[in-house]
């Protein structure tokens, strides 16, 4: 952020405190924003809690299953659940990321 706002804000009678809650926190935190949910969301796809337990967990208990059906039916229903869980984060991603690009970055 550009030194300038903070004089501006420190110029109009704002404390230090003011100006970091009014003026540099709003814009560090709407551009920091989309990135900080799009590096949550890798942490939750590639943490060990999700990918060493529960996705194979999951893929483990559908190819179980589809042992005893015969069918694909199971392991289609864990891709589903798996797609289900992640599919909110993506779409706040994506519209953070397109609101941040349409005000100009």
């Amino acid at each position: 952020m550009p030194r300038g706002q903070q004089e501006a804000a420190r110029s109009t009678g704002l404390t230090r405190w003011q100006t970091m809650a009014y003026v540099v926190l709003p814009q560090a935190v709407r551009n920091v924003l989309p990135d900080l949910i799009s590096n949550t969301l890798e942490v939750v796809k590639l943490t060990s809690i999700a990918s060493v337990v529960a996705l194979p967990e999951l893929l483990f208990q559908a190819r179980q299953a589809q042992s005893v059906t015969y069918n694909a039916t199971p392991i289609m229903a864990a891709a589903v659940i798996y797609f289900l869980l992640l599919w909110p984060v993506v779409r706040l991603l994506s519209r953070l990321e397109n609101r941040q690009l349409a005000s100009g970055r």
